[in-house]
């Protein structure tokens, strides 16, 4: 009978493998009680009553099977199955072991063990599986995946490139390869991961997902959707990708759309805490963050919801109030510690900022916003030392993305750069890269090489400033590998004052570096000049453009009437993106006409902008790229600032250590410019007074 039965469970087994349960059980049960096989028959009769999700009825057959037969160690493996799935992980490790002890060259216990075990052990068992079964795949994917939980993405890429050259026709492989390259830095390899796994799985909506967050994270915000819409084609409750698909609209502000992708994403997961916290901040309707609360009252982030909507009240009364309970209920989140200090920051005092942000690092030292406001907050008070160490960490920041170069050179220390190569690269804006290249001319007496790359618009202008650097035209930023121009070494700009020290024990000091170009610096002069004979030229601007902060640094146009008002000054348009009905405006509630027929557009123009700069006699302006430009050219400049200035500006000083011929003027109270102007107006005329006995306007070149 032996013969005829294994003829019965081998007929079961391939039966079973091709989906017919029902009539591999019926063979199986044909096994008679007493035959040797019978045991085996009941631990397969056991499987299929797993399969058919039957797990009290699998486990009792298949502890019959074990009780029959205590030395069938896949019967073993099996019930360790049938308990794990039935949350009884210490019963299914018992099993698991014994599976083992009893054929320790089986794949089944083994695997089951490495599933429930964990740390050490765990690799452990993994590498044991991979001796003895160098070609199980998913034995690698699942070490491939412990690896990258433990932060070791280049390992675990490496393991992943081992699944796909052992299974080529695994999504799997590729796409856990594709997330271990990612999270090494490796975009171009991370994305042809992805498009191989697209084109062995083309519906993955997984796969399109992780592809648009690759997108997304270097900041290319239309291909970032395009996928997202792509995974939400095939899976429209891909909750992932829903929220996904919303953040990449706000991007690209569209609040409603991000709003609507939110509301799909809550469809199939309605407890989302995060997406019911960003619609209450996009609708700014305090209903989302309470519901949010209701759902998780111990989550963070609706009281931190709750803080920021309360900062639409100008008195901001309950925003700390709200920051300080999200601390009190969740005081291990680096989230809650970051946004009092920003709050805190934000009321001027910067000490206490640092003090809240350090503790948000304390916690989670990746927080890199943390780290950046902890450095501005240092800068602010002139910290310099402490300031520019955490300085470095603001390009970890998600905000620094779209911004981030990388090249396949080593990064420059501080090591010395006589006849070295450097590649030094811009990444913060105009003004800062203005401002940190007051620091070029020390590299060049360093006796380095430079090859700077810029913002389009001033390329000319560091071409006509430093004929001996290089300036390469480039195109912005794309996530991969790029150009080095021949270079042995590389920074970015804004990590040169912690290379050289500045203001903190280093030799360097800020120099003025822009030279404008002098034949259209002296035709703006004479025009101007042929304009208002006899007068001083002031350059002003009233109003910042800044998204965020231009309204803290925009100055009403009826302030600026007694400045307007001196006989002896000519006010000269230096504003960005002024209109004819702002120059109208300015001068119905001014009583005076502002010059804007020089035709420079310093929005496009900064070339222009940096002649024009030069051909006025006084700068005076709230704080943006006119007093960069200012400053670079060595300009006489009066900067206006907020209660709340700019790291750069410092904190009391009324002067700058960055521009020498730079003066500063700030308020007292917030958003109070009057008093401001005020004194303005009396420095100017005693400014009139000392460029009158010097020499007449008109003499000035």
């Amino acid at each position: 009978m032996s013969r005829k039965s294994l003829d019965l469970l081998n007929e079961g087994i391939r039966r079973q493998k091709a989906g017919f349960r029902a009539l591999a059980a019926s063979l199986y049960t044909q096994v008679p009680q007493d035959d040797p096989y019978h045991a085996d028959a009941l631990n397969l009769l056991g499987t299929v009553l797993f399969e058919e999700g039957r797990m009290q009825d699998a486990a009792r057959l298949i502890g019959q099977a074990v009780r029959n037969s205590p030395g069938n160690a896949t019967a073993w493996a099996n019930l360790g199955g049938v308990a794990r799935h039935i949350t009884r992980p210490d019963a299914a490790l018992a099993c698991y072991r014994r599976a083992v002890l009893l054929a320790p060259n089986r794949a089944d216990g083994l695997a089951g063990l490495t599933g429930l075990s964990g740390g050490r052990h765990r690799r452990t068992t993994l590498r044991r599986r991979l001796a003895l079964w160098p070609l199980d795949v998913d034995a690698h994917i699942e070490f491939g995946n412990e690896l990258a939980a433990d932060g070791a993405n280049g390992l675990a890429a490496m393991a992943f490139r081992r699944v796909q050259l052992l299974a080529p026709a695994s999504p799997a492989g590729a796409y856990n390869h594709g997330n271990a390259l990612r999270d090494t830095g490796e975009i171009d390899g991370a994305d042809l991961c992805y498009r191989r796994d697209l084109s062995i799985a083309p519906g993955s909506a997984d796969i399109l997902n992780n592809r648009g967050l690759l997108f997304f994270s270097g900041g290319s915000w239309p291909a970032g959707e395009a996928c997202f819409r792509q995974a939400l084609a095939h899976a429209p409750d891909h909750a992932a990708a829903n929220g996904n698909l919303a953040r990449t609209l706000q991007k690209r502000e569209r609040p409603n759309a991000a709003v609507q992708a939110y509301r799909r994403g809550l469809l199939s997961d309605p407890a989302a805490v995060p997406a019911c916290c960003e619609i209450a901040g996009l609708m700014e309707a305090e209903s989302w963050a309470r519901r949010a609360l209701a759902i998780n009252p111990f989550a963070a982030e609706p009281y931190n919801r709750l803080a920021l909507l309360a900062t639409r009240d100008p008195a901001r009364t309950d925003v700390l109030w709200r920051l300080r309970q999200g601390a009190c209920i969740r005081p291990e989140t680096a989230d809650v510690w970051y946004n009092i200090g920003v709050e805190r920051g934000r009321s001027g005092d910067a000490a206490t900022a640092v003090r809240y942000c350090r503790r948000a690092t304390q916690i989670d030292d990746g927080h890199a916003l943390a780290h950046l406001n902890t450095a501005l907050a240092l800068l602010v008070q002139e910290r310099f030392a402490e300031g520019w160490e955490e300085h470095r960490r603001r390009l970890d920041s998600p905000e620094a993305a779209p911004f981030l170069r990388r090249f396949a050179i080593p990064e420059w220390t501080g090591q010395d750069l006589a006849g070295a190569r450097l590649l030094v690269w811009g990444e913060q804006g105009i003004g800062d890269e203005i401002q940190f290249l007051t620091l070029a001319p020390a590299l060049l007496r360093r006796g380095a090489a430079l090859t700077v790359l810029t913002e389009p618009r001033l390329r000319p202008i560091l071409r006509r400033s430093f004929p001996g650097i290089a300036v390469p035209e480039v195109a912005t930023p794309t996530g991969g590998w790029e150009d080095h121009h021949g270079c042995d070494l590389q920074i970015a700009l804004g990590d040169l004052p912690h290379r050289l020290a500045l203001f903190c024990g280093g030799e360097v000091r800020p120099e003025p570096w822009i030279v404008p170009d002098p034949e259209r610096a002296m035709a703006l002069r004479v025009g101007l000049l042929a304009r208002h004979r006899g007068k001083r030229l002031v350059g002003i601007t009233w109003r910042s453009i800044a998204p965020k902060t231009g309204a803290r640094r925009s100055i009403p146009i009826d302030l600026w009437r007694a400045v307007a008002a001196m006989p002896e000054v000519a006010l000269v348009s230096l504003q960005y993106g002024a209109a004819p009905e702002d120059y109208a405006a300015f001068a119905a509630q001014t009583g005076q006409p502002i010059d804007h027929a020089h035709g420079i557009e310093p929005l496009v123009d900064l070339d222009g902008l940096a002649a024009l700069v030069a051909a006025v006699d006084l700068v005076v302006a709230p704080a943006n790229n006119t007093v960069h430009f200012a400053g670079a050219l060595a300009k006489p400049c009066w900067t206006l600032l907020p209660t709340r200035p700019d790291w750069r500006w410092g904190l009391t000083r009324d002067d700058s250590l960055w521009y020498p011929q730079t003066r500063v003027f700030r308020q007292q109270r917030d958003g109070d410019w009057e008093p401001v102007m005020v004194r303005v107006a009396a420095a100017l005329g005693e400014w009139v007074e000392g460029q009158s006995a010097r020499a007449p306007s008109s003499s000035q070149t």
